[in-house]
């Protein structure tokens, strides 16, 4: 079943006509900061990764700054909720690319930080308009180390875009390549570089934290005694646990049913990401296109080559008034109607197995209540007090 009615297709469609109509009436300026990343190759590999060198990956839904200002300066509500779709959106292109390298463990899309993930992908859109994508990337392991935390800048170009904008309701079409896959690449392969750079006893490191801190987020009294922090933040081992320590055993056990929760809700994200993505391509090639010739208007009048006064001129903003307006009348009603928080494919699993409700969100919340409990309950009677090795 599709993630997104057709309704919800169609006013997705309304509400992102009505962002564009927005955007193209108060054009931006070019973005400041970091260079375009420019042409990306993302650097890929054969053969997975060796145990020690795979690492898990979380990339959480983004974060976005370009909501309030579009609300304030449109008075329409209903640009919240489709930044909100996109902040779900663009994390999984992201995954996607990290995917495809084949130089990590498992990577996910997840509302929240996990501690039983090796490193942490945070992200915030600081423009999106089909012609620019900025982001600002901060990504940090177990222990605490920063990897990334930077700006990326991406431009599209004509030939990023079909020579024409498929129908509305074309079910069949596909673009193929992101426009702006440049920059996933360029992220997947900055991380790369950083992990390359390490030494093996860190790379070691990384993942005996992580096992501990996800023990110790499970049972504190039982297992942080084994991680220590520094002045500057960082974690390390003071010591493993037995191997065959019992607790860290029903760790291993509750650690494999967390990643199937994870796993299904990654599903969800990839489910609205393939359920978004025709309307959300339409969207941003017609921006891409009124962005750009906006952008050569304002050009063209400040080396007071202008020629607004033509025909060709008025007949040009005439069309694009028209075709705002057609849109905006015809899916006026559906655009009201429409939520982002689209019903997860997660959402019925959950309540059949787990007894959760209420959004992905608040699903993932409730579930880490639910771990910590049944670790509490299977881990009843045994020894609170795991066999250490030497350090």
């Amino acid at each position: 079943m599709s993630v997104i009615s057709n309704w919800r297709r169609l006013s997705l469609f309304a509400s992102l006509t009505l962002l564009l109509a927005a955007c193209a009436a108060a054009p931006s300026p070019e973005p400041a900061g970091p260079p375009p990343v420019g042409t990306v190759s993302l650097v890929t590999a054969s053969n997975s990764p060796a145990e020690a060198q795979s690492f898990d990956i979380g990339v959480l839904v983004f974060a976005t700054l370009a909501g309030n200002e579009e609300i304030n300066r449109s008075g329409a509500e209903i640009f919240s909720q489709i930044r909100k779709t996109e902040t779900q959106y663009l994390p999984v292109a992201l995954r996607s690319a990290l995917a495809a390298s084949n130089q990590w463990g498992v990577v996910r899309v997840l509302p929240d930080s996990d501690p039983s993930l090796d490193i942490i992908i945070e992200g915030t859109i600081l423009r999106s308009d089909g012609a620019d994508l900025v982001l600002h990337i901060r990504a940090t392991d177990s222990t605490g180390r920063l990897w990334l935390d930077q700006n990326y800048v991406d431009n599209a170009r004509v030939a990023d875009y079909p020579d024409s904008a498929p129908m509305l309701l074309d079910r069949g079409l596909t673009f193929g390549t992101d426009p702006f896959q440049d920059i996933y690449a360029a992220i997947a392969n900055d991380l790369l570089a950083v992990r390359q750079s390490l030494t093996q006893p860190a790379l070691d490191e990384i993942h005996n934290v992580t096992q501990l801190r996800y023990a110790s987020d499970l049972s504190p009294e039982a297992f942080s005694r084994y991680l220590q922090e520094d002045e500057s933040g960082l974690l390390s081992v003071t010591r493993l646990p037995a191997s065959n320590d019992p607790l860290l055993r029903n760790v291993a056990d509750i650690g494999a049913r967390n990643e199937i929760f994870i796993d299904t809700i990654d599903e969800y994200y990839e489910a609205l990401y393939q359920d978004v993505k025709p309307i959300y391509d339409i969207w941003r090639q017609y921006s891409f296109e009124q962005v750009t010739e906006e952008r050569s208007s304002l050009e063209r009048a400040r080396s007071g080559n202008s020629n607004s006064g033509s025909f060709e001129a008025i007949s040009q903003n005439y069309n694009r008034y028209k075709w705002s307006k057609i849109f905006e009348q015809e899916f006026v009603a559906l655009a009201s109607g429409f939520v982002s928080e689209t019903a997860p494919a997660v959402l019925e699993l959950s309540r059949n197995v787990n007894g959760l409700s209420g959004p992905v969100e608040e699903q993932y919340a409730q579930w880490r209540v639910l771990l910590r409990g049944l670790f509490e309950i299977e881990t009843e009677g045994l020894n609170a007090s795991p066999l250490l090795n030497t350090p």
